[in-house]
């Protein structure tokens, strides 16, 4: 079963005033399909590559190739920031055994443990290099350029630990997934002789996990490539076409576009019920906020204009964040990611029919507790006119978790669009990385980090 998604409580005839009427549906229908009309003609002239990523054989084979080079190692560490890390996290959250690293090899199917250096904490890192023998670990350092201070920290101490180590056998460990032919990683992957994957030139990093950054962390890792390729596929299909009934994308950046444009609700919260969606909710998170936070639209005019992506995990938050939800700032709106199927029936036992807190749930499941814990969430908070949409997963999966990043890469360039922003670019970062390289003494931007 694809993915589905019910937009029943974002409409005005359930949930009222704070709903969207059919009537300003319609009225922003012909942005909606003359954007969609654009996105098919840039596709023709070759300039959304991620569109084609399913069909990208030949980086897919690369990919499965030098996976199959590593079949015996023991540890697979990313070192990545951004769409490098936050892409493979999802796909190993949603697709591995929820406890993978704790599990034996034997348990593993023989699959790696997988760790990912993103955050530039010297403990973490330092106990990630303890924990991994470097003989039995591949090395994945994923940066397009090679600049981005925090992945070439990483990669500075890969290579010391490494030489120190293994001696000239070193390379061997390390695979660099960057660009074909510019920057600085790709040079010194050409000076060092180091093994590669190319990044598409064409795909930003928060639109690259069906790229090498993802596919090579998910051959190793033994998950269904094809199926999460056939499941983008699938989904791109129904996200391209022109009935705004049958297009989820579509729906989704036009509710949520007119939510915040209407309605005074910035605050877009994608709330998981289930743990191996909840990373999920990060990957969407980089993608909404770098995507559509823009200073300047297409024209050049001073616009400030952006949702506020959030997270949170059902049921745990609703223990922590729901009584915000429901009775304080009507500024939000719930996007709920729903698994219909688990892998595990839970079964809880009865038992002390005396006391009436534990006896109702015994001979039930914890399915059906999770079940009906979110179903009354979603309840509540209509009934305060507070609105949500649920994507629902028939079953978490290769193919349903490739629809959804296709569905919410369509959706995200359809709502650029409609913010009228360029959704491929962000500027805003830069000057925080060029006060960085100051403060770090790199050559070219002394002087620029005065008066801090």
């Amino acid at each position: 079963m694809p993915l589905t998604l019910d937009t029943t409580n974002s409409q005005f005839r359930k949930i009222g005033k704070q709903g969207i009427p059919p009537k300003k549906l319609k009225e922003i229908q012909p942005k909606v399909l003359h954007a969609l009309a654009g996105m098919q003609a840039d596709r023709t002239a070759g300039k959304l590559a991620f569109l084609d990523l399913p069909e990208a054989k030949q980086s897919v084979q690369a990919c499965k190739k030098m996976a199959a080079r590593f079949k015996e190692a023991e540890n697979l560490i990313i070192a990545g920031i951004g769409g490098s890390a936050l892409g493979p996290q999802a796909l190993f959250s949603a697709l591995a055994h929820p406890l993978h690293n704790h599990l034996s090899a034997k348990q593993r199917s023989g699959a790696p443990r997988f760790f990912i250096l993103d955050n530039i904490d010297p403990d973490q890192t330092e106990a990630v290099f303890e924990l991994c023998r470097p003989e039995k670990t591949v090395y994945n350092i994923i940066s397009k350029s090679g600049a981005t201070a925090e992945t070439a920290a990483a990669t500075l101490i890969i290579f010391d630990r490494l030489r120190q180590k293994l001696g000239a056998s070193w390379k061997k460990q390390v695979v660099c997934t960057t660009d074909p032919k510019n920057g600085d990683l790709r040079a010194l992957c050409n000076e060092l002789r180091l093994k590669t994957l190319d990044l598409p030139p064409g795909v930003g990093g928060r639109f690259s996990v069906l790229t090498p950054v993802g596919l090579f962390p998910a051959f190793c890792l033994g998950f269904d490539v094809e199926a999460l390729l056939k499941g983008a596929a699938a989904m791109r299909e129904r996200c391209l076409g022109d009935n705004m009934d049958e297009n989820p994308a579509a729906q989704l950046a036009s509710y949520l576009y007119l939510f915040d444009t209407t309605r005074h609700k910035p605050m877009h919260v994608m709330m998981a019920y289930a743990n191996a969606l909840y990373s999920l909710a990060d990957w969407f998170r980089q993608l909404w906020a770098e995507s559509l936070g823009k200073a300047k639209d297409t024209m050049g005019s001073t616009v400030h204009v952006g949702p506020t992506p959030l997270k949170a995990l059902g049921t745990t938050d609703q223990h922590s964040q729901v009584q915000l939800y429901i009775e304080g700032p009507p500024d939000k709106v719930f996007l709920f990611l729903e698994a219909k199927k688990f892998h595990h029936e839970l079964k809880l036992p009865a038992g002390f029919p005396h006391v009436s807190s534990l006896n109702y749930l015994g001979g039930q499941s914890m399915n059906k507790l999770l079940a009906a814990e979110f179903a009354a969430t979603r309840e509540a908070l209509a009934r305060q006119e507070r609105p949500s949409m649920t994507i629902s997963f028939d079953e978490i999966n290769a193919h349903s978790v490739g629809e959804f990043f296709m569905l919410w890469e369509i959706t995200t360039a359809l709502a650029g669009f409609l913010y009228n922003i360029n959704p491929y670019d962000q500027p805003g970062v830069e000057l925080g990385k060029i006060l960085t390289y100051s403060l770090m003494g790199r050559k070219g931007y002394e002087g620029r980090a005065e008066g801090m």
